[in-house]
């Protein structure tokens, strides 16, 4: 694969954060939290990843970033919780840690345990190809949409950029962001007058994307949204608005209303060949 062609499979991630509303019993991380909030930012990942101008649309997913398991895929079966980022910031660990924090620091708090493995987690879903002719990551950019208590706790400690140290052995691991993929935070980067104000900006980018897209399939869009967390799409597994049966039955009937002339198949050409391999010994 080509510098170029690998850069058009590369696709935009979309990291969102969790919210403190969230459903009476499990459900998948994309329907547990039932904020407004939530939702618009759903809104915006499924759309951003959607129409993300790349050749293939199976490069682009999003997720949820959740303090009390770090990184959710959108299909993941969850319990409800009540975990925030507060609970995590002054709760010191007992036991010594078995890495440094990419900032150098120790690993003291259930924050500083929970920022690493975000850490982990990042670096396993940017980095997992979708292809197995891709050589490398297929994320090229990294859009993270959570409140400043999330981003600031893991840019501190160098979640994105930095490398974690194994105390044991002074080796530096990985970074999460792989090579070349940029990261972005639109809620720090724009001056945003509260919550209203950010989902509409969200909303408005929403309807953006969605005209500026060329058509395409929704059951082909929506078959990619939660990324690589499947064994494979849902259009290949039993898609409840496919008829499979019907779809098999018209291809059928189709095929019997061909004109015999015009039907040339594998045992005919078997009985042509062995009848001239009868006229070939008879003479």
């Amino acid at each position: 694969m080509t510098t170029t062609q690998t850069e058009r499979t590369r696709g935009r991630f979309v990291l969102i954060g969790c919210g403190d509303a969230k459903t009476d019993d499990p459900a998948e991380a994309r329907d547990l939290y039932t904020s407004s909030y939530f939702a618009v930012k759903r809104s915006y990942a499924e759309a951003a990843v959607q129409w993300a101008r790349t050749a293939d649309r199976r490069a682009n997913t999003w997720a949820v970033l959740s303090a009390e398991h770090g990184i959710l895929m959108p299909r993941q079966t969850v319990a409800p919780y009540d975990t925030t980022i507060e609970d995590l910031r002054d709760d010191p660990i007992e036991g010594e840690a078995n890495y440094r924090l990419p900032s150098g620091d120790c690993v003291e708090s259930r924050l500083d345990r929970w920022a690493l493995r975000v850490h982990s987690s990042l670096g396993d879903w940017l980095r997992r190809p979708y292809a197995a002719d891709q050589q490398e990551s297929p994320c090229r950019e990294l859009v993270v949409l959570a409140g400043s208590d999330y981003v600031d706790a893991l840019r501190k400690r160098g979640i994105f950029d930095g490398r974690p140290t194994a105390i044991r052995t002074g080796r530096e691991t990985y970074t999460a962001l792989p090579p070349k993929a940029t990261v972005r935070f639109p809620f720090q980067e724009r001056d945003f007058d509260g919550m209203f104000d950010q989902m509409s900006w969200l909303s408005d980018r929403v309807e953006e994307l969605s005209s500026a897209a060329a058509p395409a399939r929704r059951s082909e869009l929506s078959a990619f949204d939660g990324g690589f967390e499947r064994d494979s799409a849902t259009w290949q597994t039993g898609h409840s608005g496919v008829d499979v049966e019907g779809t098999e039955q018209a291809g059928l009937d189709a095929f019997e209303n061909v004109p015999e002339r015009y039907l040339a198949t594998k045992q005919t050409r078997l009985a042509t060949v062995e009848m001239a391999e009868l006229c070939s010994l008879a003479s």
